[in-house]
């Protein structure tokens, strides 16, 4: 039996034709900064060789001939690749309940064990399609299972009876033109005449509509249903509102479900639910036991295990954080009770809270003791403790990385020169601690007052400005709730233009916000998609794409052959026609696998020839596009300045490694985050009075590129700006000048604001959990 995974001459990417040994049935963990080659050798050696094996043996029709990328892999058992990245999970409509299959089991649970209401009794027997809201059965019919519609406020439209029909919305006529002449047709009234001159029974059927004529008020709604995401007037409306659905009360379900309970509450109650109520309640049961309650709370325990206690059954699967993706499919792996297999990780710790941490380890144990294998692209100490094997890539990122500087045991690690991690876990060197704050000015501050959003309980917090604060709490304990939900939607309501935010928020809360004449402008910089189109990348959110473009249409080349920066888009004259710019086409194998092929057309460069053979000095567009951060910062350097300071706000905010044209779905949170935060430090408004909203931005750094970081966050705050930064790292936390903790536990267990003061404060604060991490 071969007890080791052996890699020769792995080249893929940056990596230098490495040589590596993995041991079978242990932990291993690859580290190194940001960009080394980590994810080249676990995900695209490792893992996609796996999965070439698989389709191999399964019989697939596509198996491609791709240049190796390495000379030998041996010891290679099936591989399964838990990533954070959001685009390997492709259904929008997945939720925590689907995804693990509970509930589907609680809709059989429901069928066959549930009380009906006999009011609501119509003699047919239950079964499972009743409890599933996308199932004609099950549906509710007003809404169509979708637990909302659109409804258009005739009160907010007719407000002045003297307006001419083509001006009922402000002046609008143009896009009315269709259904005035219908509306003319029906009954002979020209748009110019005004409301009061139309008879009641034309002002009804203009209103509501009928036989002969939809009704401007189904029109408007429609329109303003189809019109969302789009920028144009009818998407500007406020007389038509998204509301919940009136009939089944935004369930989604019919009445047979809504008036079937079990344990007193109904399916959708049920999995509205935090995780660890739910299981408390279905604990609680007293009636006929039975294997299907049992399976249930069988996989509701291993949520709770995995870290997911304060997650509900029908939370949406994309709007979840990388870690909690990879956590709930941990869940889904354990579950299936699997072994020999090699699971590949990608920053498993990411969102969680240091007491959290301890258990995520103990389950991955679990995995090893069942006979499987376990790699994980990881940067946090204590993971790094536990494992039984190391491996470090550097030294640096990009074409300065991508060679094993270390493979072995933790305790040898430690005494590793070469490497830019093992300092950093050594007692002698570590990581840089401030040990003065800066002082609180109290009567500078954002007040929040009576936040009662989903579990706060009534939370009332003040938040000092002109220093950066950090917010701790364990997973579900209200971090998001009180700053991404709470307190951005209030500065957005008050500061209007003055908030960037890429998405319209329109959610009001009720709480209370004071103090924002304090601030001069606010950036909420989360970890939201910075794009989803494969084609959009760095280079086209930052907006220096299109200056790359000009210079290369003013190039002499390019101006004899009369060629215009069009040419040098992918999505616009310069795009394959086969591929459509992406350079690969797109082949379904199976099971919701997709196999990328290099387009044969254009060479996987995405550019039709004419784009590829236009130069920069020696460069065409796609080397432009391969080029990382770092080389493309040396290779603008005298060309253009614009370029080159973005491309230097990129390095500073540790994007150095990432590629220039990288496809932005497989950008991860933490580094859309950090593109985010670059676009906007490069404007030039970052003056004195701004305040920043990180959200965890150090995910995904290496402990050598957070500080890089944090030397940048700590010169905003030094030239006059505030810093709010939500975070589970206690390097960054014991960084920062004043901490709010919330807590005690996650979901109904929290919601409180448990602490806050300095991290020297919080550490000697028996009330505080985070204190006891704090360095």
């Amino acid at each position: 039996m071969n007890d080791h995974i052996k890699i020769k001459n792995a080249r893929i990417h940056n990596l230098k034709g490495i040589d590596v040994v993995i041991p079978k049935h242990k932990l291993t963990i690859i580290t190194g900064v940001s960009g080394s080659g980590k994810s080249s050798l676990a995900f695209d050696t490792l893992y996609e060789e796996g999965k070439r094996r698989y389709l191999m043996f399964s019989g697939t029709q596509f198996m491609i001939d791709n240049v190796p990328t390495f000379d030998s892999i041996t010891g290679l058992s099936p591989t399964v690749a838990v990533e954070q990245r959001i685009i390997r999970q492709s259904n929008p409509r997945s939720t925590v309940g689907t995804r693990i299959k509970v509930s589907s089991m609680l809709a059989a649970l429901f069928a066959n064990y549930g009380t009906r209401d006999p009011a609501y009794d119509d003699g047919l027997p239950l079964d499972i399609s009743v409890f599933q809201k996308n199932s004609p059965r099950g549906m509710c019919v007003k809404c169509l299972g979708n637990g909302s519609i659109y409804k258009a406020y005739e009160n907010e439209i007719f407000t002045d009876n003297t307006v001419t029909l083509h001006n009922i919305f402000d002046g609008e006529q143009n896009h009315l033109k269709h259904i005035l002449w219908k509306f003319q047709k029906a009954t002979g009234v020209t748009p110019d005449k005004r409301l009061d001159e139309l008879t009641p029974e034309q002002l009804m059927l203009f209103k509501y509509g009928g036989a002969t004529f939809d009704g401007i008020l189904p029109w408007v709604t429609n329109a303003y249903r189809w019109s969302k995401g789009k920028h144009n007037w009818i998407s500007e409306l406020t007389c038509v509102k998204h509301i919940p659905c009136p009939k089944c009360g935004g369930t989604g379900l019919g009445e047979q479900a809504s008036h079937t309970t079990f344990c007193g509450k109904t399916i959708t109650e049920l999995e509205d639910m935090y995780i660890n109520d739910l299981l408390d309640l279905l604990h609680s049961y007293t009636g006929i036991k039975n294997p299907l309650l049992d399976e249930i709370i069988t996989k509701l325990s291993c949520m709770v295990e995995v870290g997911l206690h304060h997650l509900a059954l029908s939370r949406p699967v994309p709007t979840l954080s990388g870690g909690e993706i990879q956590r709930l499919f941990l869940a889904s792996y354990i579950i299936a009770e699997m072994d020999s297999i090699i699971f590949v990780f990608d920053e498993p710790t990411i969102g969680l809270h240091e007491v959290e941490k301890q258990n995520l380890i103990r389950i991955i144990r679990r995995l090893i003791k069942s006979g499987n294998t376990v790699v994980a692209v990881e940067h946090d100490e204590n993971f790094m403790r536990e494992a039984d094997y190391i491996i470090d890539m550097g030294p640096g990122a990009g074409v300065l990385g991508g060679i094993k500087i270390y493979e072995g045991g933790y305790d040898e690690f430690l005494s590793c020169s070469d490497s830019k991690t093992s300092p950093y876990l050594s007692e002698d060197i570590g990581f840089n601690i401030k040990s003065k704050y800066r002082p609180i000015d109290r009567n500078k501050t954002l007040k929040i007052s009576n936040a009662t959003l989903h579990n706060l309980r009534n939370v009332t917090a003040e938040i000092p400005l002109g220093v950066m604060v950090g917010v701790a709490g364990v997973s579900g304990s209200g971090k998001s709730s009180l700053i991404s939900d709470t307190l951005v939607p209030k500065l957005k309501e008050l500061m209007k233009s003055k908030c960037i935010v890429d998405d319209d928020i329109t959610d009001t809360v009720d709480a209370i916000l004071t103090g924002t004449e304090h601030i001069k402008r606010c950036y909420i910089i989360d970890q939201r998609p910075i794009g989803r189109s494969r084609t959009s990348c760095p280079a086209t959110y930052t907006g220096i794409f299109d200056r790359v473009r000009t210079l290369y249409s003013q190039t002499e080349q390019a101006k004899n052959m009369g060629y215009k920066p069009g040419l040098f888009s992918v999505n616009s004259e310069g795009g394959c026609e086969k591929c459509k710019g992406d350079g690969v086409v797109h082949y379904h194998v199976g099971f919701g696998n997709f196999i990328d092929v290099d387009c044969e057309d254009c060479g996987g460069s995405g550019y039709i020839p004419e784009a590829m053979e236009i130069t920069l000095d020696g460069k065409n567009i796609r080397d432009i596009l391969e080029m990382s951060v770092d080389e493309a910062k040396d290779f603008f350097l005298d060309k253009d300045n614009v370029i080159y300071n973005m491309l230097n706000i990129l390095q500073r905010v540790g994007m150095g490694y990432i590629k220039f044209g990288q496809a932005t779905p497989t950008i991860s949170g933490g580094e859309s985050q950090r593109i985010k935060l670059a676009k906007e430090l490069s404007k030039g408004k970052n003056a004195k009075g701004a305040l920043y909203i990180l959200d965890e931005p150090t995910t995904g750094l290496s402990f050598y590129d957070s500080e890089r970081l944090l030397e940048l966050m700590n010169e905003l705050v030094d030239n006059g700006n505030s810093i709010i930064v939500t975070e589970h790292d206690p390097y960054v936390l014991s960084n920062c000048d004043y901490i709010l903790e919330m807590g005690q536990g996650g979901g109904s267990d929290g919601g409180n604001l448990i602490a806050t003061g300095t991290p020297y404060e919080l550490k000697h604060n028996p009330e505080s959990i985070i204190g006891r991490y704090l360095k």
